[in-house]
């Protein structure tokens, strides 16, 4: 029991000094108008809430003001981008637990019994506690969350049941027993629901990461990054359906490293990983944003240039080769490569395209690598 509680308490001290996560919240910018509109929005209730309190009291004269500074700075803090909203809702959400708080034992303990105090702190305490309890789940993580809701839900218990136990046995009717119930039964309810919508909401996310992830591994080459066969054989297929319908150029470039078998041979599979990778990296800036460069097995690449005519692709292959050649790397060998491209003619298969490209390829091969050759 000692050590889960102090496991308790560490996690909870680390949610203040914690660091600061080193990207930036994406969402920062859509949660920055929110609040700003939240904010000026909740301002008049809280200005009314004050006046209708009264003059007089602690909470009145002392707590709220300071409550309303604070809530000022906030929305001076979001309307001028001084501070960042993760510090914004923190500051936040800690000022309004130490102004229910406040507000509690001061109305707790500065009241005859339980019932004159029972009106102002379901109204002020119960209503602020229920709302920090929802709030906890939009500023911290859902375990954190759910271990601050219940700490506060456990220190204002505490609170309230001594108040309760301190006062004579014919003071506690069942009318105040029978508040307390359905009051902590309603908080507890709220923490409950709040806790499993944050925890679904996690769920959905990390199946909807798992989703993209395994899409990602089913249509990318782990290696070098970029779409694996099957990926690039989709991609094929609609653009010699659009080359069909819309009588639109399509070319494909197929380039094989030249005597790759050596390099592995020579320095290991390692040195020829990086080769890949490298040769994959010099190769994006050649490539138009409509191009799609895919690895079609081993040592070989292939390139979908859509809107490229055959004069405009043998341009295209010989800037490839041209990059893999002038390659310099400290860490791998440089190599070259032999490259065939074809462009689309009518009724061509996505296999027959390619099959013409591979046979321009087989050809700079034979005719001395390191070439870009022609499909017949």
């Amino acid at each position: 029991m000692p050590r889960i509680f102090k496991s308790w308490l560490a996690s909870l001290s680390s949610v203040v000094t914690r660091s600061p996560p080193p990207a930036q919240d994406p969402l920062e910018g859509i949660k920055r108008k929110a609040y700003l509109i939240a904010t000026l929005s909740g301002l008049p209730a809280i200005l009314l809430v004050w006046l209708s309190a009264g003059p007089t009291g602690f909470v009145a004269r002392v707590a709220f003001p300071l409550f309303i500074l604070l809530y000022l700075a906030c929305v001076s803090a979001l309307w001028s981008r001084a501070i960042s909203i993760r510090t914004v809702e923190r500051a936040t959400f800690w000022a309004g637990v130490l102004f229910a708080f406040a507000q509690l034992f001061y109305v707790l303990y500065s009241s005859a019994n339980l019932l004159d105090a029972r009106t102002t702190i379901t109204e002020v305490s119960y209503t602020t506690l229920t709302f920090l309890y929802v709030a906890a789940y939009l500023v911290f993580d859902s375990r954190t969350a759910l271990r601050i809701s219940l700490t506060l839900f456990a220190v204002e218990l505490s609170a309230v049941v001594v108040k309760a136990l301190s006062e004579p046995l014919s003071g506690l009717n069942s009318v105040e027993v029978s508040w307390l119930v359905r009051m902590h039964a309603f908080m507890g309810a709220i923490i409950a629901l709040a806790y499993a919508m944050s925890y679904l909401k996690d769920q959905l996310s990390l199946q909807k990461d798992l989703t993209e992830a395994m899409h990602l591994l089913a249509h990318t080459d782990p290696l070098t990054g970029v779409a694996n066969r099957r990926e690039i054989l989709s991609e094929l297929r609609k653009e010699t359906g659009k080359s069909m319908r819309y009588e639109r150029p399509l070319s494909v470039v197929l380039f094989d490293l030249d005597h790759f078998k050596d390099v592995n041979d020579a320095h290991g599979h390692d040195h020829g990983d990086i080769v890949l990778r490298e040769v994959v990296r010099a190769e994006r800036p050649v490539l138009r944003a409509s191009d799609r460069l895919g690895r079609w097995g081993g040592e070989e690449f292939i390139v979908l240039a859509p809107e490229t005519d055959v004069r405009e692709a043998g341009l295209l292959a010989e800037r490839l080769r041209t990059k893999i050649a002038d390659r310099i790397s400290d860490s791998s060998p440089a190599v070259t490569a032999s490259l065939g491209f074809a462009e689309y003619e009518a009724g061509d298969t996505p296999e027959v395209l390619i099959k013409r490209a591979d046979q321009a390829l087989y050809k700079a091969k034979l005719l001395g690598r390191n070439r870009a050759e022609a499909a017949d």
